[in-house]
């Protein structure tokens, strides 16, 4: 090994070193360990916001759900989380791919990127990455830009 993985190893476990602060020096960490329950107090704190955001073509409302994590040795593996699901308010199924995939554009075009998934002709967003100390006030800012993207 060189020199370089070596450091990056050493500053890794000293990390370690310290249990009780592993949450606070790994963001990482500290968001795939957020209770549920915190994230649906999130959720209920942003419903209404959101919901003025996107109203009249969508409504919002606050749900549990599974949130993959992604890579490195659990790829398919999930966890319990809860957010938003938005729902496009149309006569009948006619246009709803294309309402989702506006709002899901208009999402990733902000300052600061939102990624959502799309099932069952809903648009699901996640809040277990939204840092609530970092990140949700940002998110609040930005909502009157999404509101103005979708008139």
């Amino acid at each position: 090994l060189s020199k370089l993985p070596l450091a990056a190893l050493e500053a890794t476990l000293r990390l370690y070193l310290r249990p009780d602060r592993l949450t606070q020096d790994l963001p990482t960490l500290r968001l795939l360990t957020r209770p549920v329950d915190q994230i649906e107090a999130q959720a209920d704190r942003l419903l209404a916001r959101v919901q003025a955001a996107v109203a009249p073509r969508f409504a919002v409302r606050v749900s549990t759900m599974r949130g993959q994590i992604g890579s490195g040795s659990l790829p398919v593996e999930t966890l319990p989380s809860a957010g938003l699901v938005l729902t496009p308010q149309l006569p009948g199924k006619r246009g709803v791919g294309r309402a989702l995939d506006e709002l899901q554009t208009a999402l990733r075009a902000l300052p600061l990127p939102v990624i959502a998934r799309v099932q069952s002709d809903e648009l699901w967003l996640d809040l277990r990455c939204l840092d609530e100390a970092r990140e949700e006030a940002a998110f609040i800012e930005q909502l009157a830009q999404l509101k103005e993207s979708l008139a």
